[in-house]
């Protein structure tokens, strides 16, 4: 009997002896005859062995406690409280069989105890019984629909059971419980549904939610581990060393990560299975007498390098395969030559297709050849994916050139081949392209293409005179298109998509727009799929909603926001739309899913949208003379008006609200993929009204230079877009800090006192910026006069972008927009100020006002600047040099203020 039982027995014993008559007592003493409640004596004794357990807890003894509580447990058998305190002892003693029929017995004595009911599916899971966990889990949900740890605990069961359909549901209910995973339960969901995806073989979805769980948890070091261990089984080398790295970086100790990285330094990738495959020789060319012809830099003296070759073949097979091989020969003339080509990068798919270097070497001017080691051939993934949420089977091969030098040449071939042909339907097309031009001088550039003998197929010159030589064989016909000599081409700042601008070759056998309709719609036929959850979204979202376009802002809004821009351009799903609803289940999709998800909830309310195919800026436009599927990269929505024109949904962009449409896809081309036949129509370019920033500052100004101020920033269209974008990705909680780095450039020194910003998350609302500030020495005082600068850093970027004294090409400044700026300044009593001329300048492309006036003691200040016109072609552009050159300098002006004189007495 333990001490704390014997202290709990010293009262009924004192009870039996009085009873009893014990001499103990005088019984010559008065007494009262003493009236004992049973059931009292009980809930004490009862109470006490709880409160003997709970200090044992406190103590540690978990013996103790154990035997306290079964004590406390046999005077009173249905205390649920006390019987879960056994069970979770037995618990944290490791005996999961006294465990879980402790907390069954718990879960009887109270059904609604989810601590419990949850606590007891666990058990069964650490005893390897997943189908009872599961049955546990299901109960529990039937009490408690919302429970998040059942949810994701009953994934992971149904996981452990194979069940891999019926976890990833579950789990997408948790998901949409708790979407940013932040309560407690919730805190592994997304690598959960990572670890379901790859069991089910779904790399793309996997790697989606891995990085989910990054972004909701940077610190976490377990979602990264997991993360490079895919990538590291996929090939993806480099993706994989960056995650090992930055888990080194969250935690210097770690021990995996280093001898990772050490193991892929070691990796010789050479000795992976490949494919070897011959080039297509198509045109013959004496190599040799190429680089001993090779022209010296003082030939070239505003050259880095000089393109003495540049060839490509194309080979169509009778199955439908291509077969590519790209020849460059380059001198290299200069120091910034040997850093251009340094890394020869060749885009290709892994997966797809068949990748072979045939040569690679490096000439030295005596003739020598250095070739690359094998360590210089690498795998790497196109930088731009990196930055976005894009999975693609897209890589880059990397040859990282020997002995580079002033002086010497150098050879690359590499030959891609198709793994299988691309079919669409029955047929097998072929597309494709070559520029002649690049930013370095070409000597002699040589295309050729390779079909079997009556293949159809259209093909144009661009911005050049070309006429092929043709040899018809007996199963081939072979076209050879030659470009002699091209300058290099001049860039400038936000010049024109450089297929735009150059002599190029493009080809197609898409026989036409019609075929390219009827391959769109075939493929998302049956994508428009809509179940219950989609119904119920629907209804929730325009229950109470009248007209028209209240539902389909209400239907744009939700994809666009609540529905996570995530590409995985993995095989097929580069081209076909995820099911509608799919999309919605998982919750996170790309272009043409999200659209996909929006027109079928449109349908529903009886509304028809429609997909648009384009090619956004700063991409080349389409050109309508040649079908082509290589044309497309992006794809939006439609719904046409009564009046024919036509509202513009691109859910993809989630901060761009209803109305809106961003830059990169206004003055484009768009193909829509109506009911009964394909449209190209041009999507309207944005008017200056419709793109505003509208800044008004006051400000109040001391003797000695101290401002206090206000500033309301509002915006519409692109610059709202821009904003809620920018301020999404702050948290609150730094708001001041970032505007203060903003804000320092007008107020240098500037502290922020307050921040009221607009909520972001609601797309009907512009985005609207309130912020208070103080800034001390702010005007400076010289000779009796107060310096003050005017408070105006909008259009300083422009002297970069208009620097240059002419132009060859048109100038994008992106979009058309107006901004007004109004700052009044409060001046110290006494103070007054003299102005420089107001100014009205006015053309075609650009209008610009300004205006200073005094009233009082205060200054006001407007300025209204409007871009009628974003492209600024060469010949307008020394009348716009000469008005952004005024703008700019409206950012270093300086008001002097002096003190009235005093009136003469």
């Amino acid at each position: 009997m333990t001490i704390q039982h014997f202290k709990t027995s010293i009262p009924l014993i004192a009870i039996l002896l009085l009873l009893s008559g014990c001499s103990i007592f005088n019984r010559s003493q008065p007494s009262e005859k003493g009236i004992v409640d049973p059931l009292i004596e009980r809930n004490k004794a009862w109470r006490e062995q709880v409160e003997a357990g709970n200090l044992a807890i406190q103590d540690g003894d978990l013996t103790d406690a154990l035997e306290a509580y079964q004590a406390a447990l046999a005077i009173k058998p249905n205390a649920s409280q006390v019987q879960f305190q056994v069970a979770k002892l037995y618990f944290q003693q490791e005996e999961y069989e006294k465990a879980r029929d402790a907390f069954a017995a718990t879960v009887t004595l109270d059904p609604k105890n989810m601590d419990a009911r949850n606590s007891l599916g666990y058990i069964y899971e650490q005893l390897n019984n997943y189908e009872a966990a599961a049955q546990v889990y299901e109960n529990t949900l039937k009490v408690e629909p919302h429970n998040l740890y059942a949810l994701n605990h009953l994934g992971l069961a149904y996981k452990q059971m194979g069940r891999l359909d019926d976890a990833e549901r579950v789990l997408r209910q948790a998901v949409e419980i708790d979407p940013k995973s932040s309560r407690p339960d919730s805190k592994n969901l997304r690598n959960y549904l990572a670890l379901i995806y790859l069991e089910k073989g779904d790399t793309g979805e996997a790697i989606a939610e891995f990085r989910e769980s990054i972004r909701l948890f940077p610190k976490d070091t377990w979602s990264r581990q997991n993360l490079a261990s895919l990538y590291e089984a996929h090939g993806r080398y480099y993706e994989a060393q960056l995650q090992y790295h930055k888990i080194l970086e969250i935690d210097p100790q770690n021990l995996l990560a280093p001898t990772r990285l050490q193991v892929l330094a070691q990796l010789d990738r050479a000795v992976s299975v490949s494919i070897e495959i011959p080039p297509v020789n198509l045109i013959d060319i004496d190599i040799e007498a190429v680089i001993a012809a090779a022209p010296d830099a003082a030939d070239y003296p505003d050259a880095d390098a000089l393109i003495l070759l540049n060839q490509f073949s194309h080979e169509v097979t009778p199955s439908g395969k291509s077969r590519y091989t790209t020849h460059q020969v380059v001198k290299i003339l200069t120091e910034r030559g040997v850093q251009n080509y340094d890394d020869i990068a060749i885009p290709h798919t892994p997966k797809a297709q068949y990748i072979t270097v045939n040569i690679a070497r490096t000439i030295a001017p005596d003739g020598s050849v250095v070739e690359p080691p094998d360590e210089a051939f690498n795998d790497v993934t196109p930088p731009g994916l990196l930055s976005y949420n894009l999975y693609s089977d897209s890589m880059w091969h990397v040859i990282s050139m020997p002995a580079l030098k002033p002086g010497v040449c150098i050879e690359y071939q590499v030959t891609l081949e198709d793994a299988g042909a691309e079919s669409v339907g029955s047929t097998s097309w072929f597309w494709g392209g070559y520029s002649f031009q690049s930013t370095d001088p070409t000597l002699q550039s040589a295309y050729a293409l390779r079909v079997p003998k009556e293949t159809d197929f259209k093909w144009k010159a661009i911005h050049c005179q070309l006429n092929p030589q043709i040899l018809h064989e007996e199963e081939t016909s072979t076209y050879l298109w030659t470009y002699g000599e091209t300058p290099a081409l001049k860039t400038e700042y936000n010049m024109p998509a450089t297929n735009d601008i150059v002599p190029r070759l493009s080809y197609s056998s898409v026989e036409s727009w019609e075929a390219v309709y009827n391959w769109y719609k075939d493929i998302a036929k049956d994508r428009y799929t809509v179940d219950q959850a989609i119904e119920e979204v629907v209804e929730e979202l325009t229950a109470d909603l009248l007209t028209e376009e209240d539902k389909i802002r209400a239907i744009y809004h939700f994809v666009a926001s609540q529905i996570r821009y995530v590409g995985i351009e993995l095989g097929q799903g580069a081209y076909q739309p995820t099911p509608a609803d799919q999309v919605l289940s998982v919750r996170y999709g790309d272009c043409k899913d999200k659209t996909t998800l929006m027109i079928a909830m449109l349908d529903l309310v009886g509304i028809e949208a429609f997909p648009v195919m384009l090619n956004p800026a700063p991409y080349q436009r389409v050109d309508l003379e040649l079908p082509s599927l290589g044309q497309f990269s992006h794809l939006i929505g439609t719904v046409p008006r009564d009046d024919g024109n036509y509202i513009w949904l691109d859910p993809t962009a989630d901060t761009c609200g209803y109305g809106d449409l961003p830059a990169r896809n206004r003055g484009r081309t768009g193909f829509i993929i109506r009911s009964e036949r394909g449209e190209f129509v041009d999507i309207p370019i944005s008017t200056p009204e419709s793109n505003q920033l509208i800044v008004d500052t006051a400000i109040a100004l001391t003797e000695d230079g101290t401002v206090q101020g206000t500033m309301r920033v509002d915006t519409l269209g692109q610059y709202n877009i821009e904003a809620r974008l920018e301020y999404k990705q702050v948290s609150p909680s730094v708001w001041k800090d970032t505007l203060a780095v903003g804000l320092n450039k007008q107020f240098p020194g500037v502290r922020v006192d307050a921040v009221q910003i607009s909520d972001l998350a609601d797309l009907n609302v512009p985005v609207r910026i309130n912020v208070a500030f103080t800034v001390k020495n702010y005007a400076e005082l010289i000779d009796n006069r107060l310096m003050c600068p005017l408070p105006s850093d909008e259009f300083s970027d422009y002297a970069e972008i208009f620097a240059a004294v002419e132009r060859q090409h048109p100038l994008d400044l992106s979009y058309p927009m107006q901004m007004k700026k109004t700052i009044r300044i409060a001046l110290p009593e006494g103070w007054t100020t003299t102005f420089p001329q107001d100014v009205r300048l006015d053309n075609r492309f650009a209008s610009v006002e300004r205006q200073y006036k005094l009233e009082g003691n205060q200054i006001h200040y407007e300025i209204n600047f409007i871009i009628k016109q974003s492209i600024i072609r060469p010949e307008d552009y020394p009348a716009a040099k000469r008005l952004f050159d005024m703008l700019v300098r409206e950012d270093r002006t300086q008001l002097f203020l002096e003190k009235r004189p005093k009136p003469k007495t």
